[in-house]
C-alpha cells in the first residue's frame, strides 16, 4: 500500500476522526525509506488488579483473579450534506455491539485510560444500508480495544488508541456520546456523526494481566532484573527513559523489556518477511561478539512481526523459535504486540519503515533512534562512544 494509507493509519492512532467514520485496518507494505520496508498501518506495567476481593482464601486456597467487564451497544447516525445526498447517499444508522474484559497487559494503547477492555465487536444493525455506505471498502472490525479515563472514552485497534467523545459514569452504566462533522463522503460531498452508546459494567474471575505477568526466573535465559514498576510516558524520547513492555517469548513466557537493565540494548521493530530485518539478524551475532571483546554486553531485542501484511497479528511460538534459529540468536525475540508501531510512529510518522530501532544504554536511556537498517557499524559507535 501507499504512503498515504499509511498517513491515515497513523491518524487513527491519534485522532477520533478515522475511527470515527469507519474502521481502518492495519497492513504494510513493503519497500521504504532509510533502508526498511514501510507499513501501511500499548507496555503494560507490572502491576495487576483484581477488580474485586474475589471471595475469602489463604495461603493453599488463594482467592480468584477478577478483572472488569464491559457489554453494551454504540449507535452512529450518519448524516450526509446534500451534494452526497444527489450522489445517492441517504442518511442511516449503524449500531455496534461490545462485549470486553479487562486487559491492562498493554498500557501502551492508552496510557491515560483508567482501565482497558479487549472486546469483540458485532455489527446487529445497519450493515448493508449503512456502513456499506460510510466504508464501502472495509469489513467492521470483530475486535477493538476499548477504555476510559477522566470522562474521555478511548478506541483502537492494536496500536495507540484515540480520543472518541466522552463517557458518563453513574454506577455500573457508563454512557458514551460524541459528534464528528464535515468528513469526506465516500461519494463525494460531507458527512456528520452523532455516535451514542451505554455500557454495563461488571466484574468476572480472570486475569486482568491476560497471562501477562513475568515468571521469577527466565526459562529462557534473560537476565531478570526486576527494576521498579514503570510510571513514565509511552513514548521513545532520546535522552529520556525507555518505555517498558510485556512480550512473550519462545519459552512462552511473559519477558519485561526493563529486566533487561544493565546492558546496552537495540530494541528492533521487525517483521519476518521484511529484507532489511533479515539482513540486520543474519549480522546480529557478529556484532554482538565484537562488543562482548570489548567488554560491552549488548543485546539486540526483537519484537517480531507476523508479516508486513499483517503488523498486528499474532506472532506464534513457532514463529520466534525459526526466526532465532535461523539465525543462531543469542538475545530475545519477542511477539511484538503493537508495541513497536506504537512507539516509532509517533517517532517517524508517515516515513517509519521496518526495521525501527532504539539504542538504549544500561541505564534504560534511549541514546538515539532509526529507522532502516544499513549496518551495525554506526551503532557500535555510538554505544563504544557513551561506554567511554
Amino acid at each position: 500500500m501507499s504512503r498515504t494509507t499509511l498517513l491515515a493509519l497513523a491518524a487513527f492512532a491519534s485522532l477520533p476522526l478515522a475511527v470515527a467514520c469507519g474502521d481502518e485496518s492495519a497492513t504494510p507494505s513493503d519497500g521504504g525509506s532509510g533502508g526498511g520496508d514501510s507499513p501501511t498501518t500499548t507496555t503494560g506495567d507490572t502491576s495487576s488488579s483484581t477488580g474485586g476481593t474475589g471471595g475469602e482464601g489463604g495461603m493453599n486456597n488463594p482467592p480468584p483473579l477478577m478483572r472488569d467487564n464491559i457489554l453494551g451497544d454504540v449507535t452512529w447516525t450518519v448524516t450526509f450534506d446534500e451534494v452526497a445526498k444527489a450522489a445517492g447517499a441517504t442518511d442511516c444508522t449503524y449500531t455496534r455491539h461490545y462485549e470486553g474484559v479487562e486487559d491492562n497487559s498493554a498500557k501502551w494503547f492508552c496510557p491515560d485510560c483508567e482501565v482497558i477492555f479487549k472486546s469483540t465487536v458485532e455489527m446487529t444493525e445497519g450493515l448493508e444500508d449503512c456502513f456499506s455506505q460510510v466504508s464501502p471498502d472495509l469489513a467492521p472490525l470483530e475486535e477493538e480495544w476499548i477504555g476510559y479515563g477522566n470522562g474521555t472514552y478511548y478506541r483502537g485497534t492494536g496500536i495507540r488508541m484515540a480520543e472518541q467523545g466522552t463517557i458518563a459514569l453513574d454506577g455500573t452504566m457508563g454512557t458514551v456520546t460524541h459528534a464528528v462533522t464535515m468528513l469526506e463522503a465516500p461519494v463525494g460531498g460531507t458527512m456528520e456523526f452523532a455516535i451514542a452508546g451505554a455500557f454495563t459494567m461488571g466484574t468476572e474471575e480472570g486475569d486482568p494481566m491476560n497471562g501477562f505477568t513475568p515468571p521469577a526466573t527466565y526459562t529462557c535465559g534473560w537476565p531478570k532484573a526486576d527494576p521498579p514498576a514503570y510510571t513514565g510516558d509511552y513514548t521513545v524520547v532520546v535522552g529520556q527513559q525507555m518505555p517498558d513492555g510485556l512480550f512473550k517469548d519462545k519459552c512462552d513466557e511473559t519477558v519485561r523489556l526493563h529486566d533487561l537493565k544493565g546492558a546496552y540494548l537495540i530494541v528492533e521493530m521487525g517483521a519476518r518477511d521484511c529484507p532489511p530485518c533479515q539482513a540486520m539478524a543474519g549480522d546480529e551475532e557478529a556484532f554482538i561478539a565484537d562488543m562482548a571483546a570489548q567488554g560491552i554486553t549488548v543485546y539486540v531485542v526483537t519484537l517480531l512481526a507476523p508479516s508486513l501484511s499483517n503488523p498486528l497479528g499474532e506472532t506464534t511460538k513457532n514463529m520466534l523459535d525459526t526466526w532465532t534459529n535461523n539465525y543462531d540468536l543469542t538475545s530475545p525475540v519477542l511477539a511484538d504486540r503493537g508495541w513497536g508501531l506504537t512507539m516509532f510512529i509517533d517517532v517517524f510518522g508517515d516515513t517509519v519503515g521496518y526495521p525501527s530501532m532504539a539504542i538504549v544504554d544500561p541505564d534504560l536511556n534511549v541514546l538515539e533512534v532509526q529507522n532502516g537498517f544499513g549496518s551495525f557499524a554506526e551503532i557500535e559507535a555510538l554505544i563504544t562512544a557513551d561506554a567511554q
